[in-house]
Order: structure tokens, then C-alpha cells, then sequence
């Protein structure tokens, strides 16, 4: 009987252990590995860069040595084993819980006085289970072995979600960290499908998103698959409302031409940059886009045939764009069309007349036209109009 209480206690021991290592090198290997990436750019200032393997690695043998460290001290061999972990679950969830701001704002932030009050009250618990445990001397038989693990298992998984409730599960901030480590590496493709299905997004990640598409040519052709915030405003960083955390953006502006030091909003920054003839070609999309993005459909087509011939091969969001100017305008500057996209765009019109109810409506445009420049262009143009009043 002594042997089976024994070996139940040193199962539990081994399990838990397990269980921790390989939550804790998921949850940085795979699920925080991007938000790691950019804590260490922080704190560092860009002086070193984060590995993703080597880090889960040697952060997760810390952990488990913290634990093990405490382990030998309270000697919790029971129910209350499980609570041996908390301090390294608790930790791992303060590394990882940073927000947008990250980079300027304080790291450890209310963490500072939380975290002893909470080693504090985490010894009175630990106090009160070492009393529990003394006091509880029955036999150590093998159908309480199997209730013992799991209610330690239980335990632990509490904690667990604890610490991803914690930590950074912001979405959004997700993607831009995945996305901002793939082009700091030219993995332009990699980096395109990134959140694509979802619709939550920001004007920096919109960046972001039209930084990889450029970095592909396909700007013309794929930009409006994607959610989008921010007009053209968002085409180029500025700081506040549109930033990059680790991304070098020298590339950006080498593909577009030339850096001015003066600051000013994209689109003239685009304007400029082709009106004293130092754009390069991929600048011609993105001064194009600009004008999608603003849903400015009439200074695109009076700029449209500057770069492009109006062909087949005219990329398909500049050719839903005319054919939108050409429906939209009575007396239009140029006119364009397309049998299949004339046909496409009458469709479009009539499902938005279908549904009276504007959730049902919205919903139905999504599912069928979510990836044309005409649901972009209307459900984008109220904002745009006002962006652009505001100028």
C-alpha cells in the first residue's frame, strides 16, 4: 500500500511536469512566438533579435526550474501539488501580457505592486494546504490515485487558462507581429494570408497588408480581398495611428522612390513624388490605390491611363473601379466595360436592393461580392467622404 501511494504520488509529480513543459513551449513556440519578437525589440531598442525556438526552449527550462525550486521548499506531495507551478504560470502570463502600446508604455505596468501582493496571498495558500495535507493521514490507496491526478490536472488547467487569459490575445496585434516578422525577412507570400478570413483589422495592419501585396505586384489585383481601415491615410506610417514596431521601413520607401523628411499625409506624398518625376513604377500603384482607398473614383480614372493601357490585362480591382465610374457618372470622363464585370455589377446592385434588413443585406454582399472594390467602395464611402472633407 505504501508502494502504491508512492508511485501514484510520483505519477502525479511526472504528469504534471509534462503537461507544464509542453503547454509552456506551445504557448511561446507557436502562440506568442510573435509577441516574444517584439518585447524583445522593445527592450532591447532593436539591439537584439528574438529566436523563436531557443527562446521557448530556455524560457520553459527556467520555468520548470522555478517551480522545482519551490517545490523543494513547500513539499506539497498531494491535492495542493499542482499549486507548485503557479508562480512560473504566473510569470509566463505577465511576460506575454503587453498590448498596442507596448512601446510606449510601461512594461510591467500595475504588475509592479500585483505580483508581490499576489506572492503574498499565494503563501497563506500554500500555509493553509500544508496544514490540510499533515492533518490528512488516510491510506494512500490506488482507486484515490487516479482522483489525485486529475484533481491536480484540474488544477493545473485552471492556472493555464489563467495565464492565456493574461497574456496577449489581442488578434489584431497577432497579425501585425506575424506579418511584421515575415517582411523584416522579404517573406512577402508568407506574410499575404495573414488574417485575411477575419474582419477584424487596423490601419496599421492595413499597412502591412498593402506592403506585402506591393512587395508581390499585386496591389491591383488582391488588395480589396482583405478588411481595411484607415483610406489612404494608412498607406505609410506616422507614428501614432499607423505604426511599425519592428520592421525596418526602408524598403517601403526604396520601392516607392524617394523619403521626404516633411511630413505629410500619403496620397500627396504620392502626388509629389510623380508630380517632380522621382516615382518609380511600383509607386504608380500605390498612388492609384490611394485614390480606391479614398474611394476617389473619379481622380482614378482621370489618372488610370497614365500607367496602364485599358486592356485584359488591367488589374481586376482598377477594372471594377471603372466599371463603377463608368455606372456611377452620367457623363463620365472615360468610359469602360467589361461583359462579364458589366454583368457582375448589375447582380450587385440588385442583391443590394433584395434585402431591406441592412444586417441580411450587408451579410449577403459579403458572401458573394466581399472581394470586389464595389462592396469596399460602398460600405467604405461615408468614411472616405468625411476623411477627405476633413483635409
Amino acid at each position: 500500500m505504501i508502494n502504491n501511494r508512492k508511485n501514484g504520488i510520483v505519477t502525479m509529480r511526472v504528469t504534471c511536469a509534462i503537461f507544464f513543459v509542453f503547454f509552456t513551449f506551445l504557448y511561446l513556440y507557436d502562440y506568442q512566438a510573435d509577441i516574444m519578437s517584439v518585447i524583445q525589440h522593445v527592450l532591447s531598442q532593436g539591439a537584439t533579435h528574438y529566436n523563436r525556438l531557443i527562446g521557448a526552449v530556455l524560457i520553459t527550462v527556467v520555468l520548470w526550474l522555478l517551480q522545482f525550486t519551490i517545490y523543494s521548499f513547500i513539499r506539497l506531495e498531494r491535492v495542493g501539488h499542482a499549486l507548485s507551478y503557479f508562480p512560473s504560470l504566473l510569470l509566463l502570463a505577465i511576460l506575454t501580457d503587453v498590448t498596442r502600446d507596448v512601446d510606449t508604455e510601461s512594461y510591467l505596468g500595475c504588475w509592479a505592486w500585483l505580483f508581490p501582493l499576489l506572492m503574498i496571498v499565494y503563501a497563506v495558500v500554500i500555509w493553509f494546504c500544508r496544514q490540510m495535507e499533515s492533518l490528512d493521514s488516510s491510506p494512500f490507496v490506488t482507486e484515490s490515485s487516479s482522483r489525485l491526478l486529475w484533481q491536480n490536472l484540474a488544477i493545473m488547467g485552471a492556472m493555464m487558462l489563467m495565464t492565456c487569459s493574461i497574456g496577449c490575445s489581442d488578434e489584431v496585434f497577432h497579425y501585425r507581429m506575424r506579418m511584421e516578422n515575415d517582411l523584416s525577412n522579404k517573406r512577402y507570400e508568407e506574410a499575404q494570408p495573414v488574417g485575411i478570413n477575419e474582419e477584424k483589422t487596423d490601419s496599421s495592419l492595413t499597412f502591412l497588408r498593402i506592403w506585402a501585396l506591393a512587395g508581390t505586384h499585386q496591389l491591383g489585383e488582391r488588395l480589396f480581398e482583405y478588411p481595411l481601415a484607415g483610406g489612404s491615410d494608412a498607406m505609410l506610417p506616422n507614428g501614432s495611428s499607423v505604426k511599425v514596431m519592428m520592421a525596418s521601413t526602408k524598403p517601403v520607401y526604396k520601392m516607392l522612390g524617394v523619403y521626404f523628411k516633411q511630413q505629410m499625409p500619403p496620397r500627396l506624398y504620392f502626388e509629389k513624388l510623380h508630380q517632380k518625376w522621382w516615382a518609380t513604377k511600383e509607386s504608380n500603384d500605390w498612388l492609384l490605390c490611394a485614390y480606391l482607398l479614398d474611394c476617389d473614383v473619379d481622380a482614378f480614372a482621370h489618372n488610370i491611363t497614365k500607367y496602364y493601357r485599358l486592356d485584359s490585362h488591367l488589374p481586376k480591382h482598377y477594372r471594377e473601379a471603372l466599371i463603377l465610374y463608368t455606372h456611377l457618372r452620367e457623363h463620365p470622363y472615360l468610359v469602360y466595360h467589361d461583359a462579364v464585370m458589366d454583368a457582375d455589377y448589375e447582380d450587385y446592385q440588385d442583391m443590394s436592393k433584395k434585402y431591406a434588413n441592412p444586417k441580411e443585406r450587408y451579410s449577403e454582399l459579403k458572401d458573394t461580392y466581399g472581394k470586389t472594390y464595389w462592396f469596399y467602395f460602398f460600405t467604405h464611402r461615408r468614411v472616405a467622404n468625411r476623411i477627405m472633407s476633413g483635409r
